[in-house]
Parts: structure tokens; C-alpha cells; sequence
């Protein structure tokens, strides 16, 4: 259930950053790429129905969104990035989607050098920042929550916690193990 709210948010700030709104104008039509993982099954319908959903709503759209979607083994660099070149080879204004957090850094970098928007519903923890010191233009959906868990077991105290995550927190448990000792 968590990981189809992810989607319609994911869905909902895509459209949002495209700037949909209530008023009639002549429809446009917008190119949006979608990169997801294999094992995103959820995401990947949850997304195509807010498209079409979206698409479908012809009293209060003004840009009708077409969507390219692209299912691979995110974790393969090299696949990654010729799927982004021909995502930008589409001429997509936005991208959005789930990748494996190992393969996060090219999706970045990509869409930092060509200042293309990429919204996901998760970050790595460690995150590079844009070298060039411009805008990121990444956004994840999901905020960094780790630090607060962190300050309420130091609040109250606590020497043992039990700490339930999903596979993509999973990287982030050695780390959590870390900070919480020191």
C-alpha cells in the first residue's frame, strides 16, 4: 500500500512541476519519460493509471502528458545510460521513476549536466551534490527521516531498538547502527 501512495504522489509532483491547472488552454502535449526498475511492478501501475486518469479528464487539463516508459535492471550503469540518452532523444521535459539506489549517481549526474527534472520517491542516503554548483535537479519524495530516528532514540534514551525497513532502507541499517553509537 506504501509503495502505491509513493506512486500517485510521484504521479501528482510530476504533474505539479509541469504546471497542470484548472483552466481551460488549448492542450499541449508533453513528453514525460518514466525509468523504472523490474521489481517496481506496483509503481509502474499506479503511474500509468494517474496517466491516463490525467489524460482522460478533458474539462480540466491543459497539457495531455505522454508518457515513454522503460522497464530495465536499473542496476546495470550502462544500460542505464544509453535508456537516458534515448529518453532525452524523445525530447522528454521531465523523468521520473524508481532506479536501484547503486545506479542513482548516473541518473544524477545525467540529469544534472543536461538540467533535466527527475523525480524519485526515494535518495540514497549519501547523495552528491551537483559539482558545478547549480541547481539539483533531482527530487526525492521520500524525506531523509534517518536523522530524526536518531534524535527520538537519543530523546528518550532507548539502548535497544527494534528498526523494521524495506529493501530500499536496507542499505541504510549499518549506517543507522553507526551514528546511533557514536
Amino acid at each position: 500500500m506504501a509503495k502505491i501512495m509513493v506512486a500517485l504522489a510521484l504521479a501528482g509532483v510530476c504533474l505539479y512541476l509541469l504546471g497542470v491547472s484548472g483552466q481551460t488552454f488549448s492542450v499541449e502535449k508533453i513528453a514525460v519519460g518514466a525509468i523504472f526498475d523490474q521489481d517496481t511492478e506496483e509503481i509502474q501501475n499506479v503511474f500509468k493509471y494517474a496517466m491516463s486518469v490525467h489524460n482522460q479528464n478533458i474539462s480540466s487539463r491543459r497539457l495531455e502528458l505522454q508518457a515513454f516508459v522503460d522497464v530495465i535492471n536499473t542496476a546495470d550503469a550502462f544500460k542505464l545510460s544509453r535508456l537516458i540518452c534515448t529518453q532525452f532523444a524523445r525530447g522528454v521535459f521531465a523523468m521520473l521513476g524508481a532506479v536501484n539506489p547503486e545506479s542513482f549517481d548516473t541518473l544524477h549526474s545525467y540529469t544534472n549536466t543536461f538540467q533535466m527534472p527527475f523525480v524519485t520517491p526515494w535518495f540514497p542516503e549519501k547523495v552528491i551534490p551537483p559539482s558545478s554548483g547549480l541547481i539539483d535537479h533531482a527530487v526525492s519524495m521520500r524525506p531523509d527521516y534517518h536523522r530524526a530516528i536518531i534524535d527520538v532514540i537519543h530523546h528518550y534514551g532507548w539502548d535497544e531498538i527494534i528498526y523494521m525497513y524495506d529493501s530500499h532502507d536496507e542499505s541504510q541499517k549499518p549506517a543507522m547502527r553507526q551514528k546511533t553509537t557514536s
